[in-house]
């Protein structure tokens, strides 16, 4: 089976963190998580196919693309890795847990969704659409500015614009098509934290609720006012949530339980 392109931080510590990214992103989007956590856990990045350099790994299929992790994790993580994945990310740990639960210990699943959400064929069309034009200057003009808008960092929109461009056009569309449409029962006992925007789709905040009410190991919240992605403009609120659910910190105060 092809390898995916991964990193390592933190070699000597005992619990392992696997980050996985959104579409159009890669590996590099965790360097301010890693840069955080990497004196207390063994933390990899891995740049999914079609993504960062993996990029010339062609996409296939979720269940290729689960075989891979899977792969990862007996080859790495030491003992039952925590997961943490951001939109495409998310999807893939949601698909993982239901083939391969006994693998992962924690996980937080953001911005993603059990079951396709209101619209999500014209999610998909736009994804067709961006996936021609992604590497324009018109494009990068205008996800910049949405982004500096939002309250990301110049260098962090600069690494997520130069990594959308280098992102496979086939793989990129493939992704978001499967993800979009994906359909799992989210039926596990590993403790999780379902997160999301505030502004994001109400069909994926309810099916967070409705994991949680079948887990009594979950917890749940938005991040209120914002959209999907939010993380890019508020890093360290993140950041402060791997903490609380990873080690017990205090619970991030902008986020909102639920």
């Amino acid at each position: 089976m092809v390898k995916l392109f991964t990193k390592e931080y933190g070699l000597s510590n005992d619990q392992t963190i696997i980050f996985l990214h959104a579409s159009g992103s890669s590996s590099r989007m965790w360097r301010h998580h890693v840069r955080a956590l990497k004196e207390d856990f063994h933390c990899i990045t891995v740049d999914l196919p079609g993504h960062g350099n993996s990029r010339n790994v062609e996409w296939t299929t979720f269940d290729e693309v689960i075989g891979q992790l899977v792969e990862l994790i007996k080859d790495k993580a030491h003992g039952k890795p925590h997961l943490v994945g951001l939109s495409l990310g998310g999807s893939l740990i949601l698909k993982l847990l239901e083939r391969e639960a006994h693998l992962a210990d924690r996980v937080i699943v953001d911005g993603a969704s059990p079951q396709p959400i209101k619209g999500y064929r014209k999610v998909i069309a736009l994804t067709y659409f961006l996936s021609f034009l992604k590497n324009t200057k018109l494009i990068a003009g205008l996800m910049t500015k949405m982004m500096q808008e939002d309250g990301v960092a110049e260098e962090d929109c600069r690494t997520f614009i130069a990594d959308l461009q280098r992102t496979s056009r086939k793989s990129f569309r493939r992704a978001m098509s499967q993800a979009n449409r994906l359909k799992v029962e989210g039926r596990f006992d590993n403790p999780a934290f379902f997160l999301s925007g505030g502004k994001e789709s109400e069909t994926m905040q309810e099916s967070h609720r409705l994991l949680a009410q079948r887990n009594h190991q979950s917890e749940v919240a938005i991040y209120p006012d914002k959209g999907h992605a939010w993380l890019f403009s508020d890093v360290e609120t993140h950041i402060q949530l791997l903490k609380h659910f990873l080690q017990g910190a205090a619970f991030p105060e902008k986020l909102r339980g639920i």
